[in-house]
């Protein structure tokens, strides 16, 4: 390793200072600029800088030359201090990035590019943005439908273009094309006029349908590469938007929307049961409670069928929204999980 001083950044001295300091320290005596202008064979103007700096970094004192271990291990100690210094300024400003974004998002441009993330703004231009996602999607297109609810995402049932509506819609030409789409609605989107029949046509074509009603976001991400969300929990996602293209981001969003799906309830189960509520996190229904304590006492779907008085076809439907509601695969699942929330006390 070498010994020059001036080879280690943090020190911050340059070779003809070090240079200076070395002929310092072998000065006997009073250490005066001329002393040292002598001594070195430079201008007096010169010694004199070199001492000023040699001060500022801690080699020189009022009283004379320091040894170098001495002014190091100071000098080290201070430049650690200077950085723990500089990394509580940066915590502390991390902490103020959201409040500053935000104040730049209401007076920001139409867009803005900052490493893969983009800010669209205005009404116009976000359903534009949103129907071409739509349409760049090649494999698989994931929504979570929360209001309010943009025309460019799923058109009214009586404003779609004559012939087959869903088809012709942006989300039936990507179902059509063999993109797989998801899409998680709020409860409130189904009453919206005719937007039940637009759904059902979509689900018939292909398009996999669930409800939940506590959707934490509007989002859409294409082929896990490319997503749509609001800004910001407050903003409104009609008004501004961010398209993300960076990876890490959007891959941080795929768990999201999985999550949300696994816990939300299909669309057949809202359909053909008033007894199951769309509210997967809400208290059980006192059908789903006596549900689960036929199913935790093993009755096969015919017995539990009698138990309840209903034809097999209509318990096996409430038995699927049940395991549905709760996220679970199967009954065990179902059991642990109606458990864990306290549907069985």
């Amino acid at each position: 390793m070498t010994g020059e001083l001036s080879a280690q950044p943090w020190i911050g001295i340059d070779e003809e200072t070090e240079r200076l300091y070395r002929v310092a320290l072998a000065v006997h005596g009073p250490l005066e600029a001329d002393t040292l202008a002598k001594a070195g064979a430079v201008s007096e103007e010169a010694a004199c800088a070199a001492m000023r700096r040699l001060r500022e970094l801690g080699f020189m004192t009022s009283y004379g030359v320091l040894a170098p271990y001495a002014a190091l291990r100071v000098l080290h100690h201070r430049r650690v201090s200077e950085r723990q210094a500089q990394l509580a300024e940066l915590e502390t400003a991390a902490s103020m990035i959201d409040d500053l974004s935000a104040g730049f998002v209401s007076a920001a441009p139409e867009v803005i590019a900052v490493q893969g993330i983009e800010l669209v703004v205005g009404v116009e231009e976000v359903g534009r943005r949103a129907g071409a996602l739509i349409a760049s999607a090649r494999t698989e297109l994931m929504v979570l439908n929360a209001p309010p609810y943009a025309q460019n995402a799923l058109p009214p049932y009586d404003e779609l273009p004559k012939g087959p509506p869903a088809a012709e819609s942006e989300t039936g030409l990507a179902v059509l094309r063999g993109v797989h789409v998801r899409n998680v609605m709020a409860p409130e989107g189904l009453d919206l006029p005719g937007r039940m029949p637009a759904v059902s046509e979509l689900a018939d074509l292909g398009m996999g349908v669930r409800i939940r009603a506590d959707l934490p976001t509007k989002l859409m991400i294409a082929d896990r590469t490319t997503a749509m969300l609001p800004p910001s929990g407050v903003a409104d996602p009609l008004e501004s938007a961010l398209i993300i293209h960076d990876g890490l981001l959007a891959n941080a969003l795929v768990p999201l929307f999985e999550a949300t799906w696994d816990t939300a309830l299909p669309l057949a189960a809202v359909q053909g049961s008033s007894d199951v509520s769309t509210d997967p996190s809400g208290p059980p229904s006192a059908e789903e409670r006596a549900l689960l304590t036929l199913l935790a006492s093993g009755l096969k779907d015919e017995a539990i069928a009698r138990q309840l008085d209903v034809h097999v076809h209509t318990a096996r439907r409430r038995i699927t929204a049940l395991l549905a509601k709760l996220g679970a695969s199967t009954r065990f699942q179902a059991g642990v999980q109606a458990g864990r929330r306290g549907w069985l006390e």
